[in-house]
C-alpha cells in the first residue's frame, strides 16, 4: 500500500501513534521559485514605471556657464 499524504499530514503506524510526514521539498521549492520570479518582476516593472516618469518630465540638461578649473595647490594663488 503506498500512501499519497502531502507534507506535515502523518503517516499511520502500528502503535496507533502518528509519525510525521517529511516535508514535500520539491513543492516548496516551487512555492519560492515563484515567489522569487514574482518579486523579481514587479522590481522589473517599477523600474520601468519610474524611468518612463523621469523620461516624460523632460527637464532641459545641465549646463555650464564656464568650463571648470582644476583646484589649485594650497598656498598658491588662483588666476582670475
Amino acid at each position: 500500500m503506498i500512501f499519497c499524504l502531502s507534507a506535515g499530514q502523518t503517516i499511520p503506524n502500528q502503535t496507533g501513534k502518528g509519525v510525521f510526514a517529511a516535508p514535500d521539498y520539491k513543492a516548496l521549492y516551487f512555492e519560492l521559485f515563484r515567489a522569487s520570479e514574482q518579486a523579481a518582476r514587479l522590481l522589473h516593472e517599477a523600474q520601468q514605471r519610474a524611468e518612463e516618469q523621469v523620461m516624460a518630465e523632460d527637464e532641459p540638461p545641465l549646463r555650464l556657464e564656464e568650463p571648470l578649473r582644476p583646484h589649485a595647490r594650497e598656498g598658491t594663488p588662483r588666476k582670475p
